[in-house]
């Protein structure tokens, strides 16, 4: 073959591939652009490794206050929730997780630590997941996810920051209706829970079986008004100060505590956009309880990512290698509570 000829098909090849190469990178930023819808859930702009967030002008709050209804028109649920899944059997700990349609990385990291080996230990855990935006291929990983791994719980409401009372609303009604526990765990996604010690915490003859609202509560909450996103207006809220309630990252219920809350719903149209403090106005109407404020509840906004043998649930866990140390951190000491106690059986 002439020189000239080979220089061409030389030519070519090398315009085949580059072609080839940047359409691939293009279609991929593409897709990565179209499936990182990002979303703010609770804590503001501070962006961690398993945060994916969604623009507040992408995302509509609802416009009905209705539930959702089966096609002849029958009301199901009185929340939003859409799943009738139900719990193969009972367990004494159910953990629910605030989780957006968006955060897979973060429901994958809570799966491979501190989800795992659940049926051992009679607990289970769920993700309370929302609706997105429409979008195909974000419909499709859930429907996967959904598929293979059992543990969503969704509900028709948008997800949005005002919107996580309609979905601790919904999460609640499910566990009514579809589950029994003796406990039950509200958390978000960026928090290490720790069943282990929390089982342990509530087996203690000493911590109350009924009646039971503790986390990291207050009991000196009040209002802001004006501009911001924990702001309430005065027709949402009408007076100067909230009542005892615990924080929303994470907080316990005892089982019989759940059913009266969502006995409570239907009194509520516009239910308070703070959903841990609207818990908080339900267990003052109930009567009766006190928001016990436990220790066992951190954050770790400003300390470092450190295990504690007496701590229970963990608040922004920044990235997943430090969820990984404090699930390793967890087990060593489990496995060591477990050599001792083999001692002392001896």
């Amino acid at each position: 073959m002439p020189y000239s000829q080979k220089r061409a098909l030389n030519y070519a090849f090398l315009f085949v591939i580059t072609f080839s190469v940047t359409t691939i990178v293009w279609v991929n930023h593409y897709l990565q652009k179209k499936n990182r819808i990002y979303h703010n859930q609770r804590h503001g702009s501070n962006a961690i490794t398993l945060r994916e967030e969604i623009p507040s002008h992408e995302v509509k709050l609802n416009s009905s206050n209705s539930p959702p209804t089966e096609e002849g028109g029958d009301v199901l649920h009185k929340t939003y929730l859409t799943s009738r899944s139900q719990c193969p059997r009972e367990y004494f700990l159910l953990i629910m997780v605030m989780s957006s349609p968006y955060n897979f990385k973060r429901r994958s990291a809570i799966r491979n630590t501190w989800a795992g080996g659940q049926s051992e230990e009679r607990w289970k855990t769920v993700f309370l997941v929302g609706q997105g935006e429409g979008e195909t291929v974000q419909n499709q990983r859930l429907a996967a996810e959904e598929e293979m791994h059992r543990d969503l719980i969704r509900g028709a409401q948008k997800e949005h920051y005002r919107n996580l009372t309609l979905k601790t609303q919904m999460g609640l009604e499910w566990a009514s209706k579809y589950c029994n526990f003796q406990f039950l765990v509200k958390a978000d996604d960026d928090v290490f829970v720790d069943p282990h010690a929390m089982i342990n915490h509530l087996k203690r003859p000493d911590t109350p079986k009924t009646n039971l609202y503790t986390g990291r509560c207050t009991h000196r909450g009040f209002p802001k008004r004006g501009g911001g996103k924990y702001a309430v207006s005065w027709e949402e809220y009408n007076k100067t100060r909230y009542p005892p309630f615990c924080a929303g990252p994470a907080y316990v219920l005892s089982h019989d505590l759940v059913p009266k809350l969502v006995n409570l719903f239907n009194n509520v149209k516009n239910p308070l956009p703070l959903e841990d403090v609207y818990i908080g106005t339900l267990i003052n109407k109930i009567g009766g309880v006190k928001a016990i404020w436990h220790p066992g509840f951190r954050t770790l906004e400003y300390g470092p990512c450190r295990y504690h043998s007496d701590i229970f649930a963990y608040h922004q866990v920044k990235g997943e290698m430090c969820m990984n140390e404090l699930f390793k951190s967890a087990m060593k000491e489990r496995d060591k509570q477990k050599q001792q106690q083999a001692v002392f059986l001896r």
